[in-house]
């Protein structure tokens, strides 16, 4: 199930080049597992579609190209980091399901484009970063909350506070989540959602 901006245009026409710099996010669903054993496999890929639906909607409005799924989650190439973290936060606020709550982890570097797909350290960088995430939330490198920071200064209501994660092979790192307060709002509704749904929470 692979997902692009323009089925026409191939990663590397998007990019222009096939050896350059690009922000780089990953994305992956809390509980995806244990949610689909609740609903069994009819269910929970049909709801999986109308999530990856809405991220491709969400993601027209952007410069990016969303590379590919994979399982339940996907990768998306961006040439600017700022409108990375913009999309990270839309698309966690606006998942498609209201129990689906998303991890999101952001990172920008040199990458390398072959056979319509992404390699190189940053991809493996970027998915551990999303993958040190517990539960829902947007956690981004040093130098994107920089580049964001920048251009919007303390007037965008994105507050980025500081954590230090241990990535597998990278050593420790500092990097930063992500927030609003409309994206807090957000992930308490997705989470009550899911409790109820797994039969955690009473209705």
């Amino acid at each position: 199930m692979a997902l692009t901006n323009d089925c026409f245009q191939t990663l590397e026409e998007w990019a222009g080049a096939p050896h350059l710099s690009l922000t780089l996010l990953f994305t992956d669903i809390v509980d995806s597992t244990k949610i689909g054993i609740k609903l069994g496999d009819d269910t929970w890929i049909e709801n999986l579609f109308v999530h990856f639906s809405c991220g491709r909607d969400i993601s027209s409005q952007f410069d990016c190209y969303v590379v590919k799924s994979i399982g339940d989650s996907f990768m998306v190439a961006f040439r600017r980091s700022t409108e990375a973290v913009l999309f990270g936060l839309e698309f966690s606020m606006a998942t498609g399901i209201d129990y689906i709550g998303i991890r999101v982890g952001i990172n920008s570097g040199d990458v390398q484009i072959r056979e319509n797909d992404i390699y190189g350290l940053n991809v493996n960088y970027t998915s551990r970063v999303q993958h040190s995430l517990e539960r829902e939330g947007i956690l981004v490198s040093n130098s994107v909350k920089k580049d964001f920071e920048k251009r919007f200064g303390s007037s965008s209501g994105v507050k980025f506070v500081p954590k230090i994660i241990e990535l597998k092979s990278f050593g420790t790192e500092n990097l930063w989540l992500a927030a609003t307060p409309d994206w807090r709002q957000a992930m308490l509704r997705q989470r009550i959602s899911r409790k109820r749904l797994l039969g955690e929470l009473s209705a």
